[in-house]
């Protein structure tokens, strides 16, 4: 069948630009900034790498319109086999993360956005641990899986508010993209627990946050502008979504 070729070509295609858009990401901070820390005049890095990250999209996209179109329901999701262990690791990782934020804050506040959203982040990565080990699940799963895209929605408007200080758009390009990749597909997944699941776009998102995230890893040990609490925060979401994209593409879950 036509989806089983899709989810094939997937799999294959998306570490291929995973380490494609790495590779990119190295050789950008190593080769294109001056001296000054700044682009020369006329450089190909930004341009390259919004081309290599708008390929890599459409071309997901047009493999992942080939899926199955039927709404996607709760029981697309396993307990079972390697996905638990990957999906507790996920959570694991987006717990470290948020409470490494929390302690790395000089001053905590309730009324303080800095101090909230790691705060979420810790109730996000606990719903998270309980969604993936429960195995029966119903309409109240909707509520453990919105927290979390209400988690990555705010994390991206605070750290916008944050970047849009850096005058150098290739600086924030990866981390842009990954942030805004969770959101979505934090919000796809929740629409699973209510019968109404996006597959093929939860399939389309979840691939893109894992490849725009390993995009990203390069900043961390080539710049400062990448904490470890924020690339922990990072693998975690990455990893959760990821998960959840290749048990879509399961052919049991596909045949559907």
């Amino acid at each position: 069948m036509e989806y089983k070729k899709a989810a094939g070509m997937l799999r294959w295609i998306a570490p291929c630009f995973a380490a494609l858009l790495a590779g990119l990401r190295v050789l950008i901070l190593k080769t294109a900034f001056d001296d000054a820390g700044l682009l020369p005049r006329g450089s190909w890095a930004l341009l390259g790498s919004v081309a290599a990250a708008a390929c890599c999209f459409v071309l997901l996209w047009l493999f992942t319109v080939k899926l199955n179109r039927n709404p996607g329901r709760e029981n697309a999701f396993s307990v079972q086999g390697v996905w638990l262990p990957l999906k507790l690791i996920s959570v694991g990782l987006l717990l470290a993360g948020s409470v490494l934020t929390l302690r790395s804050l000089e001053h905590l506040s309730v009324k303080d956005a800095e101090t909230l959203i790691p705060c979420v982040g810790i109730v996000s990565a606990l719903l998270m641990g309980w969604n993936a080990l429960r195995e029966k699940r119903g309409p109240g799963f909707f509520w453990a899986r919105l927290v979390p895209a209400l988690f990555a929605g705010a994390a991206l408007i605070i750290r916008f508010r944050n970047w849009s200080h850096d005058p150098l758009v290739i600086h924030i390009l990866p981390v842009l993209l990954a942030w805004t990749c969770y959101m979505v597909e934090m919000m796809l997944l929740s629409g699973f627990s209510l019968n109404a699941g996006h597959r093929r776009s939860a399939v389309l998102f979840g691939l893109c946050a894992g490849i725009f995230t390993c995009m990203t890893v390069p900043d961390y040990f080539l710049t400062e502008r990448l904490s470890m609490p924020d690339l922990l925060t990072m693998l975690g979401l990455a990893l959760w979504c990821v998960v959840a994209a290749l048990e879509l593409l399961r052919e049991r879950t596909q045949a559907k």
